[in-house]
């Protein structure tokens, strides 16, 4: 997971971005959930401590790709992870299948209330190959903390680029 590597442009700026209300310990302060949730991502692997204090502890993160865990072999994607497991169990896999790392550049941010999606374009190399996904992540928010986490990116380019699938072609010939 160290060699894990992320950089983020922060300097995008942030569309739409609703101010929200909550309450924190210095009394209620406006925050933006859009600067958060973008945040959020580049603190996971630099400073996973500081990430894990944004988090609800009812947090939940959903990898919402439908690869069968039969074709992930020993590295498997769980479905859900809680607030301990993303960062033990779903991280150790994402640096097992991303050893070089991947820089993440925020392409827009997206919020409404409680809300945030931020879309994202990541360039790595994968074992098989340039692994340049493409991301949206869903962020929802509880008590000014990020409640639920959903991860969105392309099943053919995981399933061929960090895993070992080939596609194969479909095509029926019809009998005469």
């Amino acid at each position: 997971m160290k060699n894990l590597v992320i950089s983020l442009f922060l300097s995008v700026s942030l569309l739409g971005c609703s101010q929200n209300t909550v309450n924190n310990q210095k009394g209620t302060a406006p925050v933006a959930y859009g600067d958060i949730a973008e945040n959020f991502i580049g603190l996971v692997l630099t400073q996973p401590d500081e990430a894990q204090k944004l988090l609800h502890e009812d947090f939940r993160f959903r990898y919402m790709n439908r690869i069968p865990a039969s074709l992930m072999g020993e590295l498997v994607i769980e479905d859900f992870y809680n607030r301990s497991t993303y960062f033990t169990d779903f991280l150790a896999v994402v640096g097992t299948l991303l050893p070089d790392g991947i820089v993440l550049t925020p392409i827009k941010t997206i919020s409404d209330g409680n809300h945030v999606a931020v879309i994202m374009e990541g360039r790595a190399e994968g074992k098989n190959g340039r692994y340049d996904n493409r991301y949206v992540f869903t962020y929802e928010f509880k008590e000014g903390k990020i409640f639920l986490l959903d991860e969105y990116n392309s099943d053919i380019l995981v399933a061929t680029r960090l895993y070992d699938n080939k596609l194969i072609s479909q095509t029926s010939t019809a009998p005469e």
